[in-house]
């Protein structure tokens, strides 16, 4: 690279440095967040666990509740239930709604793995609760939106929330301080790859 190209990026550089410094500046609230991981492509809920492990590293007590989950644990799971007493773990374990086909037994289900989050909520000691694939629930209407709503505007002030799925209510995405959303450009099982533990699951 010519010293011209150097210089100009240099000052590219700079200009961005002071850009950062700035936000850097500029937040300096103190307060747990809500975060929304949405979109129909895959790792929401690998995004949701490495947020997890983070939190870990910083020795901070954490807890999840896995909806429309199966019976099988994923690797994320498994490994935090044989390493790390700072979780709690609840999972809905009836496998997703469209395996069961049983509205009853989900709505059931559904409602103690609600009861396990809400108790997550309301329990400071928590730094952060991630609640995977919540989004389902609130679309088939297994769980009441305003009940779930109200209990994360009214959890610990310095606690930290995550709710992964798809397709997001308007609500949980208004409510909350940060979303992304994950597009499905290509997806190895769409072209008959089967689904493998330590990758997919």
């Amino acid at each position: 690279m010519d010293q011209d190209k150097k210089e100009r990026h240099n000052e590219r550089m700079q200009r961005k440095k002071a850009v950062v410094d700035a936000g850097i500046e500029k937040a300096q609230e103190v307060r747990g967040i809500f975060i929304v991981i949405t979109g129909n492509g895959k790792g929401k809920s690998t995004s949701a666990f490495g947020t997890l492990f983070r939190a870990l590293g910083h020795g901070h007590q954490v807890g999840v509740v896995q909806y429309i989950k199966g019976t099988q644990s994923s690797g994320e799971v498994l490994y935090l239930q044989q390493h790390t007493p700072n979780l709690r773990y609840h999972a809905m374990a009836t496998g997703f709604t469209w395996n069961t086909q049983n509205w009853d037994a989900d709505k059931k289900a559904a409602d103690a793995a609600w009861e396990q989050s809400r108790l997550m909520l309301q329990d400071a000691s928590l730094n952060l609760v991630v609640l995977d694939e919540l989004t389902y629930m609130l679309k088939y209407n297994y769980l009441d939106a305003q009940d779930v709503l109200d209990a994360i505007r009214n959890r610990p002030p310095l606690q930290t929330v995550i709710i992964t799925g798809r397709a997001a209510s308007p609500e949980l995405i208004e409510l909350a301080d940060t979303v992304s959303e994950i597009r499905d450009i290509k997806h190895a099982f769409q072209a008959g790859v089967k689904a493998q533990p330590g990758v997919d699951f």
